[in-house]
């Protein structure tokens, strides 16, 4: 059931011209931390440490490009990566942040994507809309992931 909603979701995407990228040594720049038509974007478009991610409405803004670096999701504006705040990698409900960028192998800043979902390497929880909400502001959290396609989990990078 999941390599079928995976293989769906990734046959829209590419239907409307999005393509996905895989978790490789790095990618370029100018990539969407994406789901479903909203991008990953701190909030108040603020680059500090701490800054909480948000669920928002893609606006082409340089605020909202990502890419992967040596397993790490790294914010292009600010350099920092996307880190679950106090480091709680395995803890439903987490809140992610933006935070200097730890390139330690054992950093809860590693991520995998696959499949049309990103999850921590250490915890494997899955990014995830805060309440399943898509509404603009919604803090990503992590999650347990889902066994059954759900939307709220279907965070990837894009181009």
């Amino acid at each position: 059931m999941i390599r079928k909603a995976s293989a769906l979701l990734i046959a829209l995407l590419t239907a409307l011209g999005v393509s996905v990228l895989s978790t490789g040594t790095a990618n370029a720049a100018g990539n969407r931390l994406y789901n479903l038509g909203s991008c990953a974007t701190p909030e108040g478009n603020s680059t500090a440490n701490g800054t909480v991610i948000t669920v928002w409405s893609c606006t082409g803004s340089n605020l909202q490009n990502w890419h992967w670096l040596n397993q790490h999701i790294v914010h292009d504006v600010s350099g920092k990566c996307l880190t679950p705040r106090g480091n709680a990698s395995a803890t439903n409900g987490t809140v992610l942040t933006l935070w200097t960028c730890d390139w330690s192998d054992t950093s809860p800043q590693v991520f995998i994507g696959n499949s049309g979902r990103t999850w921590t390497q250490f915890g494997g929880k899955c990014i995830t809309n805060k309440g399943n909400s898509s509404a603009n502001g919604t803090w990503l959290t992590l999650w347990t992931c889902n066994p059954e396609f759900n939307t709220a989990q279907a965070w990837g990078l894009v181009y």
